[in-house]
């Protein structure tokens, strides 16, 4: 609603600055360049979309235009606990901490070529129509961190016995969000549109656009690698007690035991494809500022 709105006001005010210098001519230009930044994403996020555009006017009716964008995001989240028995027995306790980092990185490509039809104008504000096809890739990978420590106290036959492990886990996600909520995408789409743009001064000028996506592509498979440790650290000395390998890649699980040998496994476990073909159609408004020149 925010966005649609956005657009209508745009619209209201292009129509109120016509009505008041009607006589006003727009540019006779050759080329035009434009940058299209989005503030808000569809989920208002911090992921946005910058993009580059170029009109070719063949005359003052036919447009041919070229457009790319890139958007970048990265961000990171921790969460940590922590588990203390010490408030139920002070002599015999253990302090449990668990401590979680995740880093999402997400990019976005898209390349498009269309046409534009520039079909009436009335004074500040040029009405168009047209088409456009292009591609649009979505890329996503992380890292996983977490750290599992265990702090124990005992003192049952009146000595004092301290001892402390901790299990640490990283995992590295390709082509893929650590939480599993988005995949790598390919995408080939086509847009049929409407749009507006109102003349700020001279050659500047200020719009956007209400049109149907089609949009089909494939949601590749996103692949993991874990590698996990455990550690036990008593007084200056530190030992590593197993040590665990797994990647989605291969199916190949390893542990390796350092206590005894006799634990040390390999074994392989059936990895699902998960690559899907979509297709999806949607009307769309493009909420961003797209601010150009026309030479």
């Amino acid at each position: 609603m925010k966005k649609i709105f956005f657009t209508l006001t745009l619209a209201l005010v292009g129509l109120n600055v016509s009505a008041q210098n009607d006589e006003y001519q727009l540019p006779d230009g050759l080329l035009a360049t434009e940058i299209q930044f989005n503030p808000f994403s569809n989920d208002f996020k911090t992921f946005k979309m910058a993009q580059l555009k170029a009109r070719l006017f063949l005359d003052a009716r036919n447009v041919i235009r070229f457009g790319v964008g890139l958007g970048i995001d990265n961000d990171k989240s921790d969460k940590n606990d922590v588990e203390d028995t010490r408030p139920v027995d002070q002599d015999n306790y253990t302090i449990k901490r668990t401590e979680e980092t995740t880093k999402n990185k997400r990019s976005e490509f898209k390349i498009s070529l269309g046409y534009e039809n520039h079909f009436a104008n009335t004074g500040r504000l040029d009405f168009y129509a047209g088409a456009e096809a292009g591609y649009e890739g979505k890329y996503y990978s992380g890292t996983m961190t977490s750290n599992e420590t265990f702090n124990s106290v005992s003192n049952v036959t009146g000595e004092r016995v301290e001892s402390s492990s901790v299990t640490t886990k990283v995992t590295e996600y390709e082509k893929m969000l650590p939480d599993a909520s988005k995949y790598n995408e390919h995408n080939f789409f086509g847009n049929i549109f409407t749009g507006v743009d109102f003349y700020i001064y001279k050659g500047l000028y200020i719009g956007t656009e209400l049109g149907l996506s089609f949009k089909t592509g494939k949601e590749v498979n996103g692949t993991w690698t874990e590698n996990t440790a455990k550690k036990t650290i008593t007084g200056a000395a530190t030992t590593v007690d197993w040590v665990e390998t797994f990647s989605t890649k291969t199916g190949v699980r390893t542990h390796v035991d350092n206590l005894d040998n006799n634990n040390n496994t390999t074994t392989a476990q059936l990895v699902t494809d998960r690559s899907a073909t979509n297709t999806k159609l949607k009307v769309y408004v493009e909420p961003a500022i797209r601010l150009g020149w026309i030479f």
